[in-house]
């Protein structure tokens, strides 16, 4: 699979709620995601190194967000670099967000960067 294809998976096994194989199959040991923003203002902000770091910050979507669900509209690739604009939808949320992506040799996330509509995000969360 080249990296498109792996970064596709990514999104389908995060819908489908399989983090076990997510993380098993697709994060690198050395990875890095950034959520950008003053962490503890935001609950994603911040930069999660290491995959116990990124399931972290994950495990606190279904607790803020009620059927939250992002869904590549378009991916642009180029090499191992993985640039996709995705529809953000939860209750009381639809909107758009940016991911960026680097994958490894290997077919594993390196770095992730998420660029999120964090407005529709906090006006969405469960109080």
């Amino acid at each position: 699979m080249n990296a498109k294809e792996r970064i596709q998976l990514g999104y389908d096994l995060f819908n489908k709620h399989d983090m076990e194989t997510f993380f098993k199959e697709l994060v690198d040991e050395n990875t890095t995601w950034t959520f950008p923003g003053k962490e503890g203002v935001h609950p994603l902000s911040g930069v999660h190194k290491g995959p116990q770091a990124m399931m972290g910050a994950f495990s606190k979507i279904p607790e803020k967000w009620s059927n939250f669900k992002v869904e590549p509209i378009e991916m642009i690739s180029e090499g191992n670099k993985v640039f996709v604009r995705v529809k953000g939808s939860a209750d009381g949320m639809e909107t758009i967000f940016g991911h960026y992506f680097e994958v490894s040799d290997s077919g594993k996330m390196i770095n992730m960067m998420t660029f999120d509509d964090t407005l529709s995000m906090f006006n969405a969360m469960k109080k």
